[in-house]
Formats: C-alpha cells, sequence, structure tokens
C-alpha cells in the first residue's frame, strides 16, 4: 500500500513538472515569434512613386488637363492688387512672363493677369526692351530664353549667317564669306538648335494631326531618280 502511494506521488509530481516545463518554454517562444513578426513587418519596404501616376491618391486628386501638364494655381490679376495711382501701362507685355520661380505670376504670359511693365531699353548695337515684374521686381530683357540673349551682334546679321547655314552654306565658308569667326558661328547654330528642339518638344511632341497632306515625294533608286510624284489627296 505504501509503495502504491509513492509511486502515484512520483507520477503526480513527474506530470506537474512537465507542465510547468512546457509552459516556460511557451512562455520563452512566445516573445521570440512576435519578435520575428515585428522584424518581418519592419523589412516590409514601402516602394515610393516616381511619379504622380504611380500613386493612386496622387491620381484621384489630380485633375486632367488637355496638355498633360499640371495646371497652374489661379492668381489674381495685377491690376486688381496694385494701386490706381501711377502712369498707366504704355509697352505692351502678351507674351512675356516673370522668369522669378518664387514669383506669384510665373509662367503667366497674359497682360491682364501679370504684373510686367516696361523699364526701358539698352543696347549700343540696336535697342533691346527690358521689362520688370512689379510683384517681385525682376527684370529681364526681351531676349531672354532666346538665341539671342546676350549677344551683342545685331540679330538681323545673326539671321543672316542662320539662313546661310540652313541653306547648306559650311561654317568654315561662313567665317569666310561673312567674317565672323567659326567658333562664334558654331555658338549661334547651337543655340538656334537647341532653341528650335525646345519649341519642337512643346509644340510638337505628342502632336495628333486628323489629316496629312503629302505634296511632294522625291527618292533614289540606284543611279536613276524617280520623277517627283505630286499628289492632293488628303490622307486620314
Amino acid at each position: 500500500m505504501a509503495l502504491h502511494a509513492f509511486v502515484f506521488l512520483l507520477v503526480g509530481c513527474l506530470l506537474l513538472s512537465l507542465a510547468r516545463l512546457g509552459r516556460l518554454c511557451w512562455f520563452h517562444f512566445r516573445p521570440s515569434s512576435s519578435r520575428g513578426g515585428a522584424k518581418r513587418t519592419t523589412l516590409h519596404r514601402l516602394l515610393k512613386p516616381r511619379c504622380p501616376d504611380d500613386c493612386p491618391a496622387c491620381r484621384l486628386a489630380s485633375t486632367p488637363s488637355s496638355g498633360g501638364e499640371p495646371a497652374p494655381l489661379p492668381v489674381r490679376p495685377w491690376r486688381e492688387v496694385k494701386s490706381r495711382r501711377g502712369a498707366p501701362k504704355r509697352v505692351n507685355t502678351e507674351g512675356y512672363a516673370c522668369p522669378n520661380p518664387r514669383c506669384p505670376y510665373l509662367g503667366v504670359t497674359d497682360a491682364h493677369i501679370h504684373a510686367l511693365v516696361g523699364d526701358g531699353k539698352h543696347g549700343s548695337a540696336e535697342r533691346i526692351q527690358t521689362f520688370r515684374c512689379q510683384a517681385c521686381h525682376t527684370t529681364f530683357t526681351a531676349r531672354r530664353n532666346t538665341p539671342l540673349y546676350r549677344l551683342k551682334t545685331p540679330s538681323h546679321q545673326v539671321a543672316v549667317v542662320l539662313s546661310a547655314l540652313a541653306e547648306g552654306l559650311d561654317p568654315s565658308a561662313s567665317e569666310r564669306v561673312f567674317g565672323y569667326r567659326q567658333a562664334t558661328i558654331t555658338t549661334w547654330l547651337t543655340r538656334a538648335g537647341g532653341h528650335a528642339e525646345l519649341f519642337h518638344e512643346r509644340c510638337f511632341r505628342n502632336l495628333q494631326p486628323p489629316h496629312l497632306q503629302l505634296d511632294e515625294l522625291r527618292t533614289r533608286h540606284g543611279s536613276w531618280p524617280l520623277a517627283g510624284s505630286r499628289s492632293s489627296r488628303v490622307m486620314g
């Protein structure tokens, strides 16, 4: 009888020890699994959108525009902001815009909205118009962002040289014909080419004309030139 009681107590102690050991192991592995889960959550990296089209929230918040560019924020016309005193505007500023990035009228070319006024003329070879923004007091010339900006040569002479280059005259030959250095002529040509490229990107990129008319086609096959073929048909 005593042996049975001893065995019963021994089995009970063994079961209690196993239960306590299992509980300690459960508490020991539970924080490590939570730390592992937190670590996996931290390693999960959110991809940053490179443009507004990659972000769904930006696509919903942005308003579609015809040119594909973000619509500028509306500004109050300067004639409603300025004082009524002073001389009236005498120089036509239509088509020009303030180049200051911090100016609220940046890129506004409408003369009824922007704050541009004439600020005199300068130049010894020919008179160049200067503009001043009354909002930010920035001054710039009418030749800014053009191939003629800061050139001392008269504009009609530069136009003659560039026209000759467009007709196929070599820059080295232009030096002998017009008397300007080849480096100067190359600078004019580079400026004109860059301006033409910007004009093409702005006005003709993604252009979808509804009709295309082919006036004349001319090609060569071997050494026999084919006669020019004229077509008045409008192709859609």
